[in-house]
């Protein structure tokens, strides 16, 4: 089962006082329902294609208007065999076109709707279950979204939840407009505000795994990087020697270049720290990683003349 399946689940099951069934019932109505007039008959349809979102609305028709409704069922996918669920309303249409305002000013309606938090929390968990996705946070990206055909209710959807500082932003898809999510803390608030407790523990539980794992790598990464460096920062360091030890007598190295030549070459592989800790054992004399680098540097340069003199 998919995450997104997963919390459709859950908040199906979350119970709801008078005036939040009725913000629940606009969501779904404005955001996933079609009317239109049969043999004369007027008629509301809300699809869906999950078994359990359909049950939500068939409950909220049957408590809130005690309308009569028939299903039936749309093959939507040859390929996987998906059907498609539609509830369709066959009485009481009027009652619920004019009390919603579907055919004058549904957005205006909506507002009085969901007047207060509670409402608007369960219009959101009616408009998620209705048109909404969500990546599993497993995935290399953060991503919620709530689907409508109509850009006045993504607006107004935005806003809703933008109430509760989400930051909610509108794009253009398909037929229609997406109002989304992208980052990992405004999901989990959603998930949170619309009911899926469940669903923000487990939502949390595997961002923190992955975010710390990723942490990790990050860390190991940069290791690796550093050993690299260092490694061909001595192999450059001991070419420059072989060619200083090649063409200048001994006598002529200075005492405190000689030391770091012999340094280097008793540990090719050693970090300049490492370096720097090896040599006040060696010597018994302290130096700074500055200080080594400074003789490394000037080795480098004798190095840099004896090639150029050659040439």
């Amino acid at each position: 089962m998919s995450f997104a399946k997963t919390v459709k689940e859950e908040l199906v099951s979350v119970p709801v006082e008078l005036d939040e069934q009725l913000a629940e019932f606009s969501a779904f109505i404005n955001l996933n329902a079609e009317f239109h007039i049969e043999n004369k008959q007027k008629m509301l349809d809300f699809k869906t294609n999950n078994p359990t979102v359909a049950k939500r609305f068939l409950q909220l028709v049957r408590s809130l208007y005690q309308a009569e409704t028939s299903l039936i069922t749309q093959r939507i996918n040859k390929l996987n065999q998906r059907n498609a669920i539609i509830i369709r309303i066959q009485s009481k249409v009027e009652d619920i076109v004019n009390e919603h305002s579907l055919l004058d000013s549904p957005i205006e309606n909506q507002e009085l709707t969901t007047a207060t938090p509670e409402a608007k929390q369960a219009f959101l968990r009616a408009a998620f279950l209705s048109g909404g996705s969500v990546n599993h946070p497993k995935t290399a990206e953060y991503h919620l979204e709530i689907y409508t055909r109509d850009p006045e209710q993504a607006v107004f959807l935005q806003s809703v939840m933008n109430y509760f500082d989400l930051n909610a932003k509108i794009t253009k898809r398909r037929q229609g407009f997406i109002c989304y999510l992208k980052d990992a803390e405004g999901i989990s608030d959603f998930l949170q505000i619309v009911g899926a407790q469940n669903s923000v523990f487990h939502f949390e539980d595997v961002r923190i795994k992955r975010d710390f794992n990723n942490s990790i790598n990050r860390v190991m990464n940069m290791e690796i990087a550093n050993e690299k460096k260092a490694i061909v920062a001595a192999n450059e360091q001991l070419k420059d020697i072989e060619i200083v030890l090649t063409y200048v007598p001994e006598s002529q190295i200075d005492a405190k270049s000689r030391q770091v030549i012999e340094l280097r070459k008793m540990y090719p592989e050693a970090s300049l720290k490492e370096l720097v800790d090896l040599f006040e054992e060696t010597y018994h004399d302290h130096i700074s990683k500055s200080g080594l680098n400074h003789r490394l540097v000037k080795i480098k340069q004798m190095a840099k003349e004896i090639k150029e003199g050659l040439s």
